[in-house]
């Protein structure tokens, strides 16, 4: 429930550097100030709104009368900019993200472990004046921590659920609230069962957020079974029978009433639950939302309205004998998707799915409004199914029945066994269902390639008119093996490199003195900073896993749909249009109704110089997770592609237009045939992380707001030189950008929102058209004390959403800083 952004020789040697810690530094730029565009127009109109050129956002080189908008504050405290959970409003002027620093309207209290974490959550709206944050945080004075759960799917994200908590020990989250348009909070229920509830245990004895319906009002929860440390009790509701070590699911359904407990999800009761003591759970075994195991998946596992959700029951002992996906339909009714119950005639005698062996059920996915849903099976399930193989089926839902099952992967003509991979995306209205498999199951598609049998061959099938259609082969066996070649032959280079350059600095350091310890702590430093950097600027390192990850991992899947399904975007390293040369992976895009493939990361000046060979210049697109998650907004949160397919968005290395320097992460707009640099394409700054500062957030759904990230100063009102989000926004920009601060109910803190003791930054109080001061800097601070260094640690902690590592991290913090205080203290004694 917490934002979560951290993170030759001998093997011995390279086992001894891997394992050192090392201090990455971080390289920040500093770009001149931008100006003006002198020139009418833009790359791909001859005129644009005066208002717009007359911007200092305004670039000649930006298309669709694009100016840049600073969006994030100018002034951050010198925090961060984190983005999940975040959204992006269907009109591109309301954005919700995460900041690593109480810039305003948060009441943070740094070195403080039972107060909240410093990371603030803040709503960036546009105004006509500028930008503007709003503090959603809940006030740190009332509740001592809080994490952002969810945000609504409504136009304007009004509403956010969070978990918080009052007078605990930090990091333990003992209720659920839902926060309105007016920033007040009002408690759903319980975060923890009333045997835990305010007692010492272990932080993964909470609930954890699993969906939610779009307004919030359903949301779903998972926990996992443990045994207490305090008293042997359980982390469950009383009438939950879960073993020990599954996960459990639970809802709650708030009307503005608060629930005294939230209601088991996996059980077979018909009507609504009164309590969990009157449940009867389907398996004791575990339930999850969405699909289990490493093709999993939460995609639309909740139904938009929340009245259907989809889980998978685990095996246990005879009820049921597999894993089996199932759905509970408003609260009441439970119904078996994949091992259901079909009508008369459906199985036939003599058909293979008569008295076939029961096989397990793979949610991949379902529609927005929870009428189809689509699965993975083994098990033959209706007439025609064959009898070997994984093949993929649709189930239609009519209120609290299975009304049809459709094998998706059949072929009418061969009968073969499909080979089904996985499912690459399903659209939001469930009208089509991308997925691979290894067999021939359509004809040749309109470039007069047909599917090879045994490779990696995608489809696309309509639920509407009931057909497939071939897609394209993703990678053959010629080209797998190629390129596992190729890969194997530049690990070996760059594994030599990275220990080169270790022991190179080593050296060095020790032939200016430096002691075996710091010569050490250079080679460490060395090797790890050459190991974030090498692979793939060498060859193609990394290309078969991107191939793979279309289709093959769980729904982390770097491939977006139209809400029709209409258009996909997905990368390939296959040579599938004319003129592709690469290596390695290229983004294409496929029309689903004039069933033809275009490639969109082609270069501005012809597809040739779009051809990259090494994967560091590969262009990618922002990833979409749905893994074992239904969040409300994350359709809308990462798009890469407008509702009606038109634009494209993506980032890469290469120099694909002009202004674009080679090794320089930019970003590009693809539409009707040419390519457009969005960012300056100049930024070769890293966040000390391994990562470029040159990010995505995502578009609107019209493709007129594209977000993104950068170091480089795109602006004068640009406060530092640290990672700031801009909106190219079409017919956008303002005179002179003024970014105000505002505040949201109990999160106001006076007129101007500014942390007391903290200097004012110019961009918080100056009027619209002025000119900006810089940021006043802080006074040099005194050095931390060990309990300080302890208590900043602990937050540091807190950041991960992963309550094992946070907690291993936890206990690391506290040994290392307790252990120096007392030794410390006892030298003093002395």
């Amino acid at each position: 429930m917490h934002v979560d952004r951290i993170g030759g020789a001998g093997s011995s040697a390279r086992s001894r550097l891997r394992m050192a810690t090392a201090v990455v530094a971080v390289s920040v730029g500093v770009l001149a100030l931008p100006v003006a565009a002198l020139a009418a127009g833009d790359a791909n109109t001859s005129g644009c709104a005066a208002s717009t050129e007359s911007s200092p956002g305004f670039r000649s080189y930006l298309p669709d009368c694009r100016a840049y908008e600073l969006a994030s504050p100018p002034y951050k405290e010198g925090g961060t900019l984190l983005f999940g959970p975040a959204a992006v409003s269907a009109s591109g002027e309301d954005l919700i993200v995460g900041i690593a620093g109480a810039i305003g309207g948060v009441e943070n209290l740094p070195f403080e472990p039972n107060r909240m974490s410093d990371i603030g959550i803040y709503r960036l709206q546009r105004t006509e004046a500028g930008w503007r944050y709003i503090a959603l945080t809940p006030p740190a004075a009332q509740y001592d921590h809080s994490a952002l759960l969810a945000l609504s799917a409504d136009p304007s994200l009004s509403k956010a659920l969070w978990g918080a908590q009052t007078g605990r020990t930090f990091y333990h989250q003992e209720d659920i609230y839902m926060q309105g348009p007016d920033g007040a909070l009002a408690r759903v229920g319980p975060g923890k069962a009333p045997e835990v509830a305010g007692k010492e245990l272990e932080a993964k004895e909470e609930l954890s957020l699993a969906g939610a319906s779009s307004d919030l009002t359903r949301s779903v929860f998972s926990i996992t079974s443990e045994v207490g440390t305090v008293g042997g009790n359980f982390d469950l509701w009383p009438g939950d029978t879960t073993q020990s070590k599954a996960q459990s699911l639970y809802e709650y359904t708030y009307d503005g009433t608060e629930r005294v407990e939230p209601l088991l999800v996996g059980v077979t009761n018909e009507g609504p639950l009164a309590s969990n003591k009157e449940a009867h759970l389907i398996s004791d075994c575990g339930t999850e939302l969405g699909g289990s195991g490493a093709l999993r998946s939460g995609y639309n596992a909740v139904s938009e309205d929340g009245e259907t959700i989809f889980f998978t029951a685990g095996a246990c002992g005879g009820s049921p004998l597999v894993n089996e996906l199932y759905a509970r339909i408003e609260a009441s009714s439970t119904v078996a998707i994949s091992e259901p119950v079909l009508p008369a005639g459906e199985c036939s005698t003599g058909e293979p799915c008569f008295g076939a062996e029961h096989k397990g059920g793979v949610f991949q996915g379902a529609s927005q409004d929870g009428g189809r849903v689509f699965f993975l099976s083994e098990q033959p399930l209706v007439n025609g199914a064959p009898a070997e193989g994984v093949k993929l089926y649709e189930a239609r839902l009519k209120g609290a029945r299975v009304a049809e099952v459709v094998d998706v992967s059949a072929d009418a003509t061969l009968g073969q066994s499909p080979g089904v991979q996985g499912v690459v995306r399903v659209s939001e209205n469930g009208e089509r269902v991308y997925f691979m498999a290894t067999s021939k199951l359509a004809p040749k598609n309109a470039e007069e390639k047909e599917p090879e049998e045994g490779a990696d061959n995608l489809y696309v099938y309509d639920t509407v008119s009931g057909g497939t259609t071939f897609v394209a082969t993703l990678l053959t066996k010629t080209e797998e093996t190629a390129l596992e070649g190729e890969e194997t032959a530049e690990k070996s280079v760059v594994e030599a490199r990275e220990l080169h350059a270790a022991f190179a600095a080593g050296e060095e350091a020790l032939s200016k003195g430096a002691s075996p310890e710091e010569a050490f702590t250079k080679e460490t430093e060395a090797f790890q900073n050459a190991e974030l950097t090498l692979p793939g600027t060498l060859g193609p390192s990394g290309t078969l896993g991107e191939d793979r990850r279309v289709w093959s991992t769980s729904d982390e899947r770097p491939a977006q749909a139209t809400p029709d399904g209409r258009f996909l975007v997905f990368p390939s390293s296959a040579d599938l249009t004319e003129g592709d040369t690469s290596k390695v992976p290229q983004l294409f895009e496929y029309d689903a109704v004039a069933r033809k493939l275009t490639r969109v990361s082609i270069g501005q000046g012809g597809r040739a110089s779009g051809n990259v060979s090494t994967f560091h210049d590969a262009p990618t697109i922002p990833g979409q997770g749905f893994s074992g998650v239904d969040l409300p907004t994350a359709a809308r949160f990462h798009l890469a592609v407008s509702d009606d397919g038109s634009r494209v968005f993506f980032t890469s290395a290469a120099p694909l237009t002009p202004a674009a320097v080679s090794g320089a992460p930019s970003v590009f707009e693809y539409r009707e045939g040419g390519l457009y640099l969005l960012s300056d394409g100049k930024d070769t700054s890293d966040t000390g992380r391994g990562t470029s500062t040159v990010e995505v957030l995502g578009a609107d759904p019209s493709g007129g707001d594209v977000f993104f990230t950068t170091a480089s100063r795109l602006v004068p009102q640009a406060g530092d030189t640290q990672q700031a989000l801009y909106d190219a926004r079409e017919e956008g920009g303002f005179p002179a950008l003024a970014l105000t601060s505002g505040c949201m109910g109990e999160t106001c803190q006076g007129p101007s929102a500014v942390l007391a003791g903290l200097p004012s930054p110019g961009s918080v109080t100056q009027g619209a058209g002025d000119n900006l001061t810089p940021p006043i800097s802080k006074l040099p601070s005194k050095p931390l004390t060990n309990a300080q260094k302890l208590a900043k640690a602990l937050k540091a902690c807190r950041a991960k959403h992963n309550r094992r590592k946070r907690a291993v991290c936890e206990s690391q913090a506290r040994k290392r800083y307790r252990s120096k205080a007392k030794s410390t203290s006892h030298k003093a004694g002395k």
